[in-house]
């Protein structure tokens, strides 16, 4: 116990002192210098390559650092999630570097050298001065504004050549929302990054410290992990994407997942156990007596109607899906057995009728044949719809606690 607990020590340590240096813009220096505005204008004035390097036989590699800070809300009605998020980009133009040369300031030893910010719409407005590699979040559901300065707060020029953007925002963004197992589903918020530039151009590439350690710690802060109301963060994972446009030249995307499991607490104590419930009543009819027939469908009249309700309450949660979830299927097996609840009440009546007696074979069967059926379709459904491990974790009360 006493090395885990020092490992543990030491890889928050090291966790730490990574982080605080984890993105790609912080890996620099000041200058021993100072720099004055005048030279920061100079450097304005000298850049003239609005376009992509045509004359390089390498493509421009753009580094990104996506920190993904808080998911305020997951919309399962309009497909889509928002988040709060700060992204770095980081490339280097060596067109820049031969103007620093020009002007002294090129220095490309060590660390490389902070020198100027400057507003985005300096760069990229009217006078268009510096290469922009137009990289945008395709799933965004708001427009990015190129012209102002495309998704940057700042623009930073090093000595040797780096440029570097933040964009520190919040935004919404579509998403592929895959209900059938709803309410113990698993969905993949991703943040799809492409260029407008074909990867012979700009090749996107993950920020080699941070993205890692936002893999493996799942974007871990100090006060804690990143809170996703009703969901759980399950995993984190990035790659690249190629493909060959209908232009025939190749494209390069970045994907960053954020792998979420739903927490199920909620429709497992306040709709499924309660429609369980209501079901087990309805059934409990066939334990009175058979004369009594507009008690015993009043009972199960009462329970259909119920069930009826929470189909409402769950429909505010979803879009109309071409397909039925698991939750969707167990209401309408609940509707079916409650149903036919209430088409045995009146058969055993009949059937009281002409035997005189107050409890008919049809009330004695039902007695049990209904309810060991009715778990044993729902546990072929949790088989069919998840598998035998789940299906045992929802009887138990191990899985689905969360």
């Amino acid at each position: 116990m006493k090395n885990k607990f020092l490992i543990y020590i030491f890889f928050v340590f090291c966790f730490t002192n990574i982080f605080s240096l984890s993105h790609s813009m912080n890996i620099y220096k000041y200058p021993d210098f100072n720099i004055s505005r005048e030279e920061c204008d100079n450097i304005l004035e000298s850049m003239n390559y609005p376009n992509p390097d045509y004359i390089s036989e390498e493509p421009v590699t753009v580094y990104v650092d996506l920190l993904v800070e808080k998911i305020f809300e997951i919309n399962g009605k309009e497909m889509e999630f928002e988040a709060f998020y700060s992204m770095w980009h980081d490339w280097k133009e060596k067109r820049l570097a031969e103007t620093l040369k020009k002007l002294n300031l090129f220095d490309d030893t060590g660390k490389r050298t902070y020198l100027c910010t400057y507003n985005p719409i300096e760069l990229w407005g009217k006078a268009n001065r510096l290469f922009y590699p137009t990289i945008e979040f395709y799933n965004k559901k708001s427009k990015t504004n190129v012209n102002l300065g495309g998704d940057a707060d700042w623009v930073d020029i090093y000595s040797d050549g780096m440029v570097g953007t933040r964009l520190r925002d919040s935004a919404k963004f579509s998403a592929n929302f895959d209900f059938r197992r709803f309410p113990f589903d698993t969905q993949v918020l991703s943040f799809e990054l492409w260029s407008e530039f074909p990867s012979t151009l700009v090749e996107i590439a993950p920020e080699p410290i941070s993205m890692p350690v936002y893999k493996e710690t799942k974007f871990f802060f100090t006060d804690g992990d990143i809170q996703i109301p009703g969901w759980n963060l399950e995993k984190v994972d990035y790659y690249n994407y190629d493909y060959v446009d209908n232009d025939k030249l190749p494209y390069q995307g970045f994907y960053l997942d954020l792998t979420i499991k739903r927490q199920t607490s909620y429709y497992l104590f306040k709709i499924i156990l309660p429609i369980i419930f209501i079901l087990v009543i309805s059934w409990s009819v066939f334990w009175v007596r058979g004369s009594q027939l507009e008690a015993k469908v009043n009972v199960t009249i009462v329970c259909l109607l119920s069930l009826i309700a929470y189909n409402f309450i769950i429909d505010e949660d979803l879009p109309k899906l071409s397909y039925l979830t698991f939750l969707d299927c167990f209401i309408l097996l609940s509707y079916f057995y409650t149903g036919t609840a209430t088409i045995l009440c009146v058969y055993s009546f009949l059937r009281k009728l002409k035997s005189g007696r107050d409890l008919s074979v049809v009330d004695r069967y039902a007695q049990f044949i209904g309810p060991i059926s009715y778990f044993a379709v729902l546990f072929i459904l949790l088989i069919y719809f998840y598998n035998l491990e789940a299906a045992k974790g929802l009887f138990l009360g191990s899985k689905f606690l969360s």
